[in-house]
């Protein structure tokens, strides 16, 4: 079940297997391999990834086993660099999901979608994570408890998104049937509904 993609420097494209938890590796000549095993550090199903410039992908999982409703907790955020060996790049992210790199390369934000929030990290010279801030707040984080008093609370759900040229992210809202536009510190600056019919 594949997740979060992104492209190494060769051309090759890296893809999550979600419920595996790797990360696959596809050469431009169409070989498919096994790039990384991260199930050490998934307690739940693999997910979102970004790969920034040198080939350094960045990959979050549930955290707990959501199809099987179980209550939520905190997951890692791994590391898994251009030769696929792993290591945890951050914890106690609550869902991490969608994610992007500025353009510079130097920040790494990260959507926390059981916290309604992005945090941002520096990204050190050799892919290290280091100042650790809540880049956006868009509503008020759920208090985690059981699955069925957890998601009640949740308002904004960030999942999959992307930059924009003013370096605003375009979220996916998975509790929200939307796509909002989010500025540094969580105000929602413009918002596309999803179809009623869909």
């Amino acid at each position: 079940q594949p997740s979060g993609l992104g492209w190494m420097p060769d051309g090759s494209l890296l893809v999550v297997s979600m419920k595996d938890h790797k990360v696959l590796r596809r050469t431009p000549d169409g070989e498919i391999s096994e790039h990384a095993d991260i199930s050490e550090h998934c307690s739940g199903n693999a997910n979102d990834m970004v790969v920034d410039a040198e080939g350094r992908a960045y990959a979050g999982n549930f955290g707990f086993d959501l199809m099987g409703f179980a209550d939520p907790e905190p997951a890692k955020l791994v590391r898994v660099d251009p030769d696929g060996s792993v290591a945890v790049a951050a914890e106690d992210m609550l869902f991490p999901n969608g994610s992007v790199i500025t353009p510079d390369g130097s920040t790494l934000i990260v959507g926390e979608t059981a916290a309604s929030r992005y945090t941002a990290f520096d990204i050190e010279a050799d892919g290290t994570l280091s100042g650790r801030r809540v880049w956006a707040q868009v509503a008020e984080a759920p208090e985690l408890g059981p699955l069925e008093e957890t998601l009640p609370q949740l308002k904004f759900g960030p999942d999959g998104c992307t930059l924009d040229a003013e370096n605003r992210i375009w979220s996916a809202d998975s509790v929200g049937g939307r796509v909002a536009l989010v500025a540094e510190g969580g105000e929602i600056l413009d918002e596309i509904k999803a179809p009623q019919d869909v």
